[in-house]
């Protein structure tokens, strides 16, 4: 039952996080993608409220994700335990970064920082683990993950805004955590445990 609750839970946590964008985002025509940072939609025009709210309920839903995955598929295994704690704090990270709106400066900045770290450690830790198992799909989808959320923070972008990397450091996140959802709900093991 677990199980299936922390699939659904992941996959709606990207859907809900990717709905919640494109309201905020189409009910702000000031926004620029080139000019601004994502986080100033949680402080600027008719959306910030659902804005922020979307960041707690993604973080949220990413948390149960976090534990059913943990619980299910990766106890027995010391990378996997690790790869959970950083999936559960870049989910408390994600839902910190709208309880603390970019207004309120260190705790939005330490928030944005820890979501970033947690994922680029979860993606690696699952990564090397799952390359040691069979099959090594699961451990490629990681490490690939890992890869593109650094390169697209290292990339020098031309832009005096971060939306734009920003939205691609999040997209590995998404696409990993709706593939491990939907290996969660099929009840198959993504992972060897």
């Amino acid at each position: 039952m677990l199980k299936s609750i922390a699939g659904g839970c992941g996959i709606t946590s990207q859907l809900v996080g990717l709905m919640v964008l494109l309201a905020a985002i189409s009910s702000s025509p000031w926004f620029s993608w080139t000019e601004n940072y994502l986080s100033v939609l949680g402080v600027r025009g008719a959306a910030t409220r659902l804005f922020n709210s979307g960041l707690i309920l993604t973080g949220v839903l990413s948390l149960v994700f976090a534990v059913g995955l943990g619980k299910n598929l990766l106890s027995g295994q010391r990378l996997g335990q690790l790869g959970m704690i950083s999936l559960i704090l870049g989910s408390g990270a994600f839902s910190a970064m709208g309880i603390f709106p970019r207004t309120t400066g260190f705790p939005h900045n330490c928030a944005s920082i820890a979501f970033l770290y947690s994922f680029i450690w979860l993606f690696f830790l699952i990564g090397i683990m799952d390359m040691t198992s069979s099959p090594k799909i699961w451990g490629f989808l990681s490490l690939t993950a890992c890869v593109f959320v650094i390169a697209f923070r290292l990339v020098p972008w031309p832009w005096s805004g971060g939306a734009i990397p920003q939205l691609l450091s999040c997209l590995p996140w998404s696409l990993w955590t709706i593939a491990f959802g939907v290996g969660l709900l099929m009840r198959s093991k993504p992972v060897n445990v």
